[in-house]
């Protein structure tokens, strides 16, 4: 069972960094239309963190605690990271006045799935190390 914990997350790990990176143009759309100077930061880092935890779980071997741990906080980091850039796309949504809020939120809703998917990996990685012990 824990290996099928380690296994799943590992895959959502993999798939979402990589579709992440591959419709980036959704972010790209949104923060062209943003006022926030450091949107732009945010959404690369998010990003960043991402292709950080998808190289962290090729490192993750089978009785290894030390690379979970780390993984699991990189999913973690990036998810933080996440949020922040839902925080900056609502506060935009709230305060722009000429601001096409459809491509605002659809910004939102991928960057949420997103964020979802690092958190569940990163707890599952979590429930997998204690199950182990």
């Amino acid at each position: 069972m824990s290996k099928q914990l380690t296994g799943i997350a590992k895959a959502m790990i993999m798939i979402s960094s990589v579709v992440h990176l591959i419709f980036t143009n959704i972010h790209v759309k949104a923060l062209l239309l943003l006022e926030h100077e450091m949107c732009g930061f945010v959404m690369f880092l998010f990003v960043l963190m991402g292709l950080v935890a998808f190289f962290e779980t090729t490192r993750i071997k089978n009785k290894e605690t030390a690379e979970r741990i780390f993984t699991a906080l990189v999913c973690f980091v990036t998810a933080g990271l996440g949020s922040y850039l839902v925080m900056i796309y609502r506060d935009a949504i709230s305060v722009q006045r000429s601001l096409n809020v459809g491509v605002v939120n659809r910004a939102v809703v991928f960057s949420m799935a997103i964020l979802l998917a690092y958190v569940i990996s990163g707890l599952l990685l979590i429930a997998d190390l204690i199950k182990n012990r």
